[in-house]
This record gives C-alpha cells, sequence and structure tokens, in this order.
C-alpha cells in the first residue's frame, strides 16, 4: 500500500466525540470535537489542541461513551483554528462507530446504537 492509499473508504459522517492526549509541549489535554469522516479504521477529525503525528490519544465516542486509544497519522490545516487529524485506531474496533462500511451499500447502514 502506498503512502496516502486507505485501508477503506472515508465516509463523510459528523460523529461528536472527545479527545484526551498530549499537545506537543507534554501538556495535557481534553477537547470535545467532531469527527468530519469515518473509515473502519479511524477517521478525519477536526482538532484545536497541537499534535504530533505518531501521537497517541484517547478517542471516545459521544453517542455511544466507548473508548479507543487512536494513533494520530496525519495532520493538515484545517479551518477556524481546528487541524484535521488523520487516526488510526491502535486495535481494530470494527464497531466503533456503529455502521457497516459494506462496499456494496452506496450508503452507511446505521448500526445499533445509532437512534
Amino acid at each position: 500500500m502506498g503512502k496516502g492509499q486507505r485501508r477503506s473508504k472515508r465516509l463523510p459522517l459528523q460523529v461528536p466525540v472527545l479527545v484526551y492526549g498530549r499537545d506537543t509541549d507534554d501538556v495535557p489535554f481534553h477537547e470535545p470535537a467532531r469527527m468530519l469522516s469515518l473509515n473502519q479504521n479511524g477517521g478525519l477529525l477536526a482538532l484545536s489542541a497541537r499534535v504530533r503525528q505518531g501521537h497517541t490519544i484517547l478517542l471516545v465516542n459521544r453517542t455511544t461513551v466507548e473508548e479507543r486509544e487512536c494513533r494520530v497519522v496525519s495532520i493538515q490545516v484545517g479551518q477556524g483554528g481546528k487541524r484535521h487529524v488523520g487516526i488510526e485506531f491502535v486495535q481494530p474496533a470494527p464497531d466503533f462507530w456503529r455502521i457497516s462500511f459494506n462496499p456494496q451499500n452506496s450508503r452507511p447502514a446505521l448500526g445499533k446504537g445509532c437512534d
């Protein structure tokens, strides 16, 4: 797999999350944030805190209160002082978003717990 290629397609869905970690000055932070897009391995996050590629953060899905450790894989300039941070789960979490990433469907299917 080449640089910049994803293991799964991103879906443009916004999900509210809480993010816990340490910034570039090693100062602990927690921040309510939102996912800009999702894939079964992580997604793209709008974040104010400054993080570095390779940093580990804790991501909490505010809908399900489930949490997962994630690794920062990319950082891009965003809008409104936020960065667009690409993250991937440290351990596989196929049901974390509670949606199906079935490539045969043109739209994601909402799973259990997403009323």
